[in-house]
Protein backbone atom coordinates (compact mmCIF):
# COMPACT_ATOMS: atom_id res chain seq x y z
CA UNK A 1 0.00 0.00 0.00
CA UNK A 2 1.19 3.52 -0.84
CA UNK A 3 0.75 6.28 1.73
CA UNK A 4 0.77 9.89 0.50
CA UNK A 5 1.07 12.79 2.93
CA UNK A 6 -0.29 15.92 1.24
CA UNK A 7 1.09 18.86 3.21
CA UNK A 8 -0.31 22.38 3.14
CA UNK A 9 2.62 24.54 4.32
CA UNK A 10 0.34 27.53 4.98
CA UNK A 11 -2.04 25.67 7.30
CA UNK A 12 -2.20 26.78 10.92
CA UNK A 13 0.28 29.61 10.35
CA UNK A 14 2.96 27.12 9.33
CA UNK A 15 2.16 24.41 11.88
CA UNK A 16 2.90 21.79 9.21
CA UNK A 17 6.63 22.60 9.31
CA UNK A 18 7.24 20.49 12.42
CA UNK A 19 5.10 17.73 10.96
CA UNK A 20 7.18 17.71 7.78
CA UNK A 21 10.35 16.97 9.77
CA UNK A 22 8.64 14.02 11.48
CA UNK A 23 7.37 12.69 8.17
CA UNK A 24 10.79 12.96 6.56
CA UNK A 25 12.29 10.93 9.39
CA UNK A 26 9.50 8.34 9.14
CA UNK A 27 9.88 7.96 5.37
CA UNK A 28 13.66 7.46 5.28
CA UNK A 29 14.35 4.23 3.44
CA UNK A 30 10.61 3.87 2.64
CA UNK A 31 10.29 6.53 -0.06
CA UNK A 32 8.37 4.26 -2.44
CA UNK A 33 5.82 3.45 0.25
CA UNK A 34 5.64 6.81 2.06
CA UNK A 35 5.42 9.78 -0.29
CA UNK A 36 5.48 13.43 0.79
CA UNK A 37 3.92 16.14 -1.36
CA UNK A 38 3.91 19.82 -0.37
CA UNK A 39 1.17 21.86 -2.04
CA UNK A 40 2.07 25.06 -3.85
CA UNK A 41 -1.30 26.74 -4.48
CA UNK A 42 -5.06 26.34 -3.89
CA UNK A 43 -6.34 23.36 -5.86
CA UNK A 44 -2.93 21.70 -6.07
CA UNK A 45 -3.91 18.94 -3.61
CA UNK A 46 -7.00 17.96 -5.64
CA UNK A 47 -5.05 17.71 -8.89
CA UNK A 48 -2.18 15.82 -7.31
CA UNK A 49 -4.41 13.25 -5.60
CA UNK A 50 -6.49 12.62 -8.73
CA UNK A 51 -3.33 12.25 -10.84
CA UNK A 52 -1.77 9.70 -8.47
CA UNK A 53 -5.01 7.72 -8.39
CA UNK A 54 -4.99 7.57 -12.19
CA UNK A 55 -1.32 6.52 -12.22
CA UNK A 56 -1.93 3.61 -9.82
CA UNK A 57 -5.34 2.11 -10.71
CA UNK A 58 -6.33 -0.88 -8.62
CA UNK A 59 -3.51 -0.34 -6.12
CA UNK A 60 -4.55 0.48 -2.54
CA UNK A 61 -3.67 4.10 -1.79
CA UNK A 62 -4.10 6.40 1.17
CA UNK A 63 -3.88 10.20 1.03
CA UNK A 64 -3.45 12.02 4.34
CA UNK A 65 -4.55 15.65 4.33
CA UNK A 66 -1.96 17.49 6.43
CA UNK A 67 -3.62 20.83 7.09
CA UNK A 68 -7.02 22.16 8.07
CA UNK A 69 -10.52 21.38 6.85
CA UNK A 70 -9.87 23.20 3.57
CA UNK A 71 -6.99 20.83 2.83
CA UNK A 72 -9.22 17.87 3.76
CA UNK A 73 -11.79 19.13 1.27
CA UNK A 74 -9.22 19.39 -1.54
CA UNK A 75 -7.87 15.89 -0.93
CA UNK A 76 -11.38 14.39 -0.71
CA UNK A 77 -12.36 15.95 -4.04
CA UNK A 78 -9.34 14.35 -5.67
CA UNK A 79 -10.45 10.94 -4.42
CA UNK A 80 -13.94 11.04 -5.95
CA UNK A 81 -14.47 8.18 -8.36
CA UNK A 82 -11.35 6.29 -7.27
CA UNK A 83 -12.44 3.30 -5.22
CA UNK A 84 -8.87 2.17 -4.56
CA UNK A 85 -8.02 5.26 -2.48
CA UNK A 86 -8.89 6.45 1.05
CA UNK A 87 -8.76 9.77 2.91
CA UNK A 88 -6.62 10.31 6.01
CA UNK A 89 -6.45 13.29 8.39
CA UNK A 90 -3.37 14.80 9.97
CA UNK A 91 -4.94 17.93 11.49
CA UNK A 92 -2.65 20.96 11.69
CA UNK A 93 -4.91 23.79 10.54
CA UNK A 94 -6.86 26.52 12.31
CA UNK A 95 -10.05 24.60 13.08
CA UNK A 96 -9.58 20.87 12.37
CA UNK A 97 -13.30 20.35 12.92
CA UNK A 98 -13.76 17.06 11.05
CA UNK A 99 -11.23 15.34 13.33
CA UNK A 100 -13.25 16.48 16.37
CA UNK A 101 -15.88 13.89 15.48
CA UNK A 102 -13.43 11.19 16.62
CA UNK A 103 -12.21 12.30 20.07
CA UNK A 104 -10.86 8.83 20.88
CA UNK A 105 -8.45 8.78 17.92
CA UNK A 106 -5.00 10.34 17.85
CA UNK A 107 -4.61 11.67 14.32
CA UNK A 108 -1.09 12.91 15.08
CA UNK A 109 0.09 9.35 15.78
CA UNK A 110 1.77 8.74 12.43
CA UNK A 111 2.54 5.00 12.90
CA UNK A 112 -1.06 4.62 14.11
CA UNK A 113 -2.22 6.24 10.87
CA UNK A 114 -0.28 3.77 8.74
CA UNK A 115 -1.93 0.86 10.58
CA UNK A 116 -5.36 2.51 10.70
CA UNK A 117 -8.71 1.09 9.67
CA UNK A 118 -10.92 2.44 6.90
CA UNK A 119 -14.58 3.40 7.48
CA UNK A 120 -17.24 4.94 5.19
CA UNK A 121 -17.51 8.74 5.08
CA UNK A 122 -20.47 10.62 3.63
CA UNK A 123 -19.94 13.78 1.60
CA UNK A 124 -22.27 16.63 0.65
CA UNK A 125 -23.09 17.87 -2.83
CA UNK A 126 -23.57 21.56 -2.07
CA UNK A 127 -24.40 23.97 -4.90
CA UNK A 128 -22.67 21.56 -7.28
CA UNK A 129 -19.51 21.54 -5.13
CA UNK A 130 -18.27 18.86 -2.76
CA UNK A 131 -18.21 19.42 0.99
CA UNK A 132 -16.77 17.07 3.61
CA UNK A 133 -17.73 18.56 6.97
CA UNK A 134 -20.24 21.40 6.91
CA UNK A 135 -21.84 24.15 4.81
CA UNK A 136 -23.56 27.24 6.14
CA UNK A 137 -25.12 30.59 5.22
CA UNK A 138 -25.97 33.66 7.24
CA UNK A 139 -24.20 35.13 10.23
CA UNK A 140 -21.83 32.20 10.77
CA UNK A 141 -20.80 32.24 7.09
CA UNK A 142 -20.17 35.97 7.46
CA UNK A 143 -17.99 35.12 10.48
CA UNK A 144 -15.97 32.66 8.38
CA UNK A 145 -15.68 35.22 5.60
CA UNK A 146 -14.34 37.81 8.05
CA UNK A 147 -11.90 35.48 9.84
CA UNK A 148 -8.90 36.28 7.59
CA UNK A 149 -9.00 39.81 9.01
CA UNK A 150 -7.94 38.38 12.37
CA UNK A 151 -5.87 35.31 11.42
CA UNK A 152 -3.12 37.65 10.25
CA UNK A 153 -2.72 39.10 13.75
CA UNK A 154 0.40 37.61 15.43
CA UNK A 155 -0.43 35.24 18.28
CA UNK A 156 -4.09 34.83 17.32
CA UNK A 157 -5.13 31.17 17.10
CA UNK A 158 -7.91 29.81 14.89
CA UNK A 159 -10.40 29.72 17.77
CA UNK A 160 -9.49 33.25 18.88
CA UNK A 161 -9.79 34.55 15.32
CA UNK A 162 -13.26 33.00 15.18
CA UNK A 163 -14.30 34.75 18.42
CA UNK A 164 -13.00 38.11 17.16
CA UNK A 165 -14.78 37.64 13.85
CA UNK A 166 -18.03 36.92 15.71
CA UNK A 167 -17.73 40.24 17.54
CA UNK A 168 -16.96 42.10 14.31
CA UNK A 169 -19.86 40.46 12.43
CA UNK A 170 -22.21 40.95 15.38
CA UNK A 171 -21.96 44.72 14.94
CA UNK A 172 -23.11 44.55 11.30
CA UNK A 173 -26.67 44.00 9.91
CA UNK A 174 -28.07 40.58 10.82
CA UNK A 175 -30.78 38.37 9.29
CA UNK A 176 -31.47 37.17 5.75
CA UNK A 177 -34.91 36.70 4.15
CA UNK A 178 -35.10 33.07 3.01
CA UNK A 179 -37.33 30.14 2.05
CA UNK A 180 -35.99 26.73 3.16
CA UNK A 181 -37.28 23.43 1.73
CA UNK A 182 -36.29 20.15 3.42
CA UNK A 183 -36.87 16.82 1.64
CA UNK A 184 -39.53 18.45 -0.54
CA UNK A 185 -41.79 19.46 2.37
CA UNK A 186 -43.56 22.87 2.39
CA UNK A 187 -40.98 25.63 2.70
CA UNK A 188 -40.03 27.38 5.93
CA UNK A 189 -40.04 31.12 5.24
CA UNK A 190 -38.83 34.09 7.25
CA UNK A 191 -35.81 36.04 8.41
CA UNK A 192 -32.95 33.61 9.03
CA UNK A 193 -29.98 34.36 11.27
CA UNK A 194 -28.12 31.23 10.19
CA UNK A 195 -28.62 28.06 8.17
CA UNK A 196 -26.24 25.14 8.35
CA UNK A 197 -26.18 21.81 6.57
CA UNK A 198 -23.81 19.39 8.26
CA UNK A 199 -22.10 16.06 7.84
CA UNK A 200 -19.94 16.50 10.97
CA UNK A 201 -20.86 17.95 14.34
CA UNK A 202 -18.39 20.84 14.62
CA UNK A 203 -17.36 24.01 12.82
CA UNK A 204 -15.65 27.31 13.59
CA UNK A 205 -12.93 25.70 15.68
CA UNK A 206 -15.22 23.73 17.99
CA UNK A 207 -18.76 25.13 17.74
CA UNK A 208 -21.10 22.14 18.02
CA UNK A 209 -23.61 23.32 15.46
CA UNK A 210 -24.93 19.85 14.54
CA UNK A 211 -24.79 17.87 17.80
CA UNK A 212 -26.65 14.82 16.44
CA UNK A 213 -24.64 14.49 13.23
CA UNK A 214 -22.74 11.36 12.25
CA UNK A 215 -20.41 11.29 9.28
CA UNK A 216 -21.64 7.90 8.06
CA UNK A 217 -25.43 7.91 8.62
CA UNK A 218 -26.49 8.95 5.11
CA UNK A 219 -28.21 12.07 6.44
CA UNK A 220 -27.67 15.81 6.46
CA UNK A 221 -28.20 17.60 9.77
CA UNK A 222 -29.89 20.94 9.10
CA UNK A 223 -30.05 23.70 11.70
CA UNK A 224 -32.02 26.92 11.14
CA UNK A 225 -31.87 29.79 13.63
CA UNK A 226 -34.35 32.65 13.03
CA UNK A 227 -33.38 36.30 13.21
CA UNK A 228 -32.92 37.31 16.86
CA UNK A 229 -32.11 40.56 18.60
CA UNK A 230 -28.52 41.00 19.73
CA UNK A 231 -29.34 40.65 23.41
CA UNK A 232 -30.87 37.21 22.86
CA UNK A 233 -27.98 36.15 20.64
CA UNK A 234 -25.52 36.99 23.42
CA UNK A 235 -27.66 35.11 25.93
CA UNK A 236 -27.84 31.87 23.94
CA UNK A 237 -24.50 31.85 22.09
CA UNK A 238 -22.63 29.89 24.76
CA UNK A 239 -25.30 27.20 24.84
CA UNK A 240 -25.36 27.01 21.05
CA UNK A 241 -21.58 26.60 21.03
CA UNK A 242 -21.95 23.58 23.31
CA UNK A 243 -24.61 22.01 21.07
CA UNK A 244 -27.45 22.44 23.55
CA UNK A 245 -29.95 23.76 20.99
CA UNK A 246 -31.50 20.30 20.57
CA UNK A 247 -31.97 19.72 24.32
CA UNK A 248 -32.25 23.13 26.00
CA UNK A 249 -36.01 23.98 26.17
CA UNK A 250 -35.56 27.66 25.27
CA UNK A 251 -33.25 26.99 22.36
CA UNK A 252 -35.19 24.03 20.97
CA UNK A 253 -38.27 26.25 20.69
CA UNK A 254 -36.30 28.78 18.65
CA UNK A 255 -34.17 26.50 16.49
CA UNK A 256 -35.36 24.19 13.70
CA UNK A 257 -33.21 21.06 13.63
CA UNK A 258 -33.89 18.29 11.10
CA UNK A 259 -32.09 15.26 9.66
CA UNK A 260 -32.79 15.06 5.92
CA UNK A 261 -31.32 13.82 2.67
CA UNK A 262 -31.64 17.04 0.70
CA UNK A 263 -32.27 20.72 1.30
CA UNK A 264 -32.82 23.89 -0.72
CA UNK A 265 -32.68 27.55 0.31
CA UNK A 266 -33.65 30.60 -1.71
CA UNK A 267 -32.53 33.95 -0.38
CA UNK A 268 -34.08 37.29 -1.32
CA UNK A 269 -30.62 38.66 -2.10
CA UNK A 270 -27.07 37.28 -2.41
CA UNK A 271 -25.49 36.11 0.83
CA UNK A 272 -22.16 34.69 1.95
CA UNK A 273 -22.05 30.90 1.65
CA UNK A 274 -19.38 28.88 3.43
CA UNK A 275 -18.23 25.37 2.43
CA UNK A 276 -15.65 23.72 4.70
CA UNK A 277 -14.38 27.16 5.65
CA UNK A 278 -14.17 28.54 2.09
CA UNK A 279 -16.65 31.30 1.23
CA UNK A 280 -18.44 32.46 -1.92
CA UNK A 281 -21.59 34.42 -2.79
CA UNK A 282 -24.99 33.20 -3.95
CA UNK A 283 -28.75 33.43 -3.44
CA UNK A 284 -29.78 29.81 -4.14
CA UNK A 285 -28.47 26.86 -2.16
CA UNK A 286 -29.01 23.16 -2.90
CA UNK A 287 -27.62 20.30 -0.83
CA UNK A 288 -27.86 16.52 -0.93
CA UNK A 289 -26.03 13.78 0.91
CA UNK A 290 -23.59 11.46 -0.89
CA UNK A 291 -23.66 8.35 1.34
CA UNK A 292 -20.33 6.57 1.78
CA UNK A 293 -18.73 8.58 -1.02
CA UNK A 294 -15.18 7.98 0.25
CA UNK A 295 -13.42 5.91 2.90
CA UNK A 296 -11.83 7.57 5.92
CA UNK A 297 -8.71 6.28 7.67
CA UNK A 298 -9.00 6.12 11.48
CA UNK A 299 -5.69 5.58 13.27
CA UNK A 300 -5.46 2.53 15.49
CA UNK A 301 -6.41 3.00 19.11
CA UNK A 302 -9.55 4.14 20.86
Amino acid sequence: MRHYFVINPAAGKGAAKGLTAKLEALSQGREEELVLHTTTAPGDATGYVADQCRRHPGEPLRFYACGGDGTVNEVARGLLGHQNAALGLVPCGSGNDLARNFPDRDFLDLPGQLAGEEVPLDLIDFCGRTAVNLCNCGVDADVAHNMPLFRRIPGVSGSTAYQLSILYTFLRPLGKSAAVTLDGAPSIQGEVLLFLCANGRYYGGGYKGAPLARVDDGLLDVCIVPKLNRGKILRILGRYQKGLHVSDPELSRLVTYRQVRQAEVRFAQPVTICLDGETFQGDHVTARVLPGAVRLVLPVGG
